[in-house]
C-alpha cells in the first residue's frame, strides 16, 4: 500500500522502516494475516519437491503473518527484517515457532535455504536495486533451491514502494541465475491487490 512518507531514496535505512512502524503502528501493506498466496505458491511448489521440513527463508517478513503460516504447515521458517519493530512486532505476535532475524538481505550470512517466500521484498526495493536483489536470492538458495515470489504489476499509478515490474521483465532479470517454472497471474489475491499480482516460481540455476 503506498504512503505518504514514502520517498524512495531512503527506503535502503532500517530508520526509514522503523518509523513507518512507529507511526502507523499496523502499516498498510499489513494485512493481520498471511496472505492467501501461501498456498497458491505453495501448490505450485510442492510437486518440485517443496515439502514440510525444508527450510525457507521469508525476506522484508514484517510482523511475520506469511512467516508464522509457512511454519504452521511444517517448514522450518526464518523471518528476516532489517526494521527492528518489525522484528519485535514478529516475535510479539507469533512467539518462537519461526527463527526471526533483525538482518539486512543483502549482506546477511544467515542460509542458505532451500526456498524463499517473497512477498513483500522486491517489490518494496528501489528498482535500480533489483539485479543486486536476484543475486542475494540466488546467493542465499542451496543448489536447486527456489524462489516463491509475488509481484505488483499494477500500483495504480502511485509512486513506489511498491513498485511495479511487467512479467516479461522480470523473466529477462531473474533469467540468468534462475530457470523460471512458472510465471502467470496469481488467482488467490487478497481482495485489496486482486488482479494486480502475477506469481513466480523459480530454481536456482
Amino acid at each position: 500500500m503506498h504512503h505518504p512518507f514514502y520517498a524512495g531514496s531512503m527506503t535502503t535505512q532500517p530508520d526509514y522502516w522503523n518509523r513507518i512502524y512507529e507511526e502507523e503502528g499496523r502499516p498498510g501493506w499489513d494485512m493481520n494475516g498471511a496472505t492467501p498466496l501461501v498456498q497458491e505458491l505453495l501448490d505450485l511448489a510442492q510437486p518440485l519437491g517443496l515439502q514440510a521440513g525444508c527450510e525457507v527463508a521469508v525476506p522484508g517478513c514484517g510482523y511475520g503473518h506469511d512467516a508464522a503460516g509457512l511454519a504452521e504447515l511444517g517448514f522450518r521458517v526464518t523471518g528476516l527484517d532489517f526494521a527492528p519493530l518489525a522484528i519485535q512486532g514478529a516475535l510479539a505476535k507469533h512467539g518462537d515457532r519461526v527463527a526471526w532475524a533483525q538482518a539486512d538481505w543483502f549482506t546477511t550470512t544467515l542460509g542458505p535455504w532451500d526456498a524463499i517466500f517473497d512477498h513483500t521484498c522486491f517489490v518494496a526495493m528501489d528498482p535500480p536495486r533489483r539485479p543486486a536483489y536476484v543475486e542475494a536470492c540466488a546467493a542465499h538458495l542451496r543448489l536447486q533451491g527456489l524462489w516463491l515470489a509475488a509481484f505488483f504489476h499494477d500500483v495504480k499509478g502511485q509512486a513506489g514502494p511498491p513498485h511495479a515490474i511487467a512479467m516479461e521483465d522480470l523473466r529477462t532479470l531473474v533469467t540468468p541465475r534462475f530457470e523460471v517454472l512458472h510465471l502467470a497471474a496469481a488467482t488467490q489475491s487478497h481482495p485489496r491487490r486482486a488482479g494486480r499480482e502475477f506469481l513466480l516460481v523459480a530454481r536456482k540455476r
